[in-house]
């Protein structure tokens, strides 16, 4: 017999939320960190939530043609993602996670879909996005989405945005056309 999957929503973040994300956040960086580099991982969960995760509301406001969402299955979070501008025609994909457990199911083309219809209902015509060498699956998915890589770069300095510790960042672009697709909406989880 068949297990079958919870639903899954994308709806807008919420206060409410921020415990739940947190944990989300720090479990899936531990998962990233090279056994090397554990120390500085947790380094930079601790400078992502205090410089980020706590002023999501102001960083993602819409009034700033930004937005930031949360996917659950069930009454769980499974993930986050967030548009911000960068520029008067740009956009930036941020915060794009999944749970582990989750993966392969469609969710994350569904949650990018998500994002460039936003982005586009904004006015934004290209989305930029980076990701660092440890997220290989992440890297695949862009690409497979019709993202292009533009540059990479060594970062040596942490920041909210990245680990630093001489990781290589991946710099992607994609240009928008506007969709039928309804942000929001259920997915089934296939």
């Amino acid at each position: 017999m068949a297990v079958q999957e919870e639903p899954v929503t994308i709806r807008a973040y919420q206060e409410a939320d921020y415990d739940e994300i947190a944990a989300l956040w720090t479990r899936i960086n531990r998962e990233l960190a090279p056994t090397d580099m554990r120390e500085l991982f947790e380094q930079y969960i601790a400078t992502a939530i205090t410089g980020e995760l706590r002023q999501l509301q102001e960083i993602f406001s819409e009034a700033k043609r930004n937005a930031f969402w949360v996917v659950e299955s069930g009454k769980q979070i499974i993930g986050t993602f967030g548009i911000e501008s960068h520029s008067n025609d740009s956009t930036e994909l941020r915060r794009m996670y999944l749970d582990r457990g989750q993966r392969s199911r469609g969710i994350a083309q569904h949650m990018l879909e998500c994002a460039e219809l936003r982005a586009t209902e904004f006015g934004f015509s290209k989305m930029i996005l980076s990701t660092a060498e440890v997220q290989k699956a992440a890297i695949a998915f862009y690409a497979k989405s019709g993202f292009r890589l533009v540059r990479t770069e060594v970062v040596g300095t942490m920041s909210t945005k990245t680990v630093g510790g001489g990781l290589t960042r991946f710099h992607f672009e994609k240009f928008l056309r506007a969709r039928g697709f309804r942000c929001g909406s259920t997915a089934s989880g296939s």
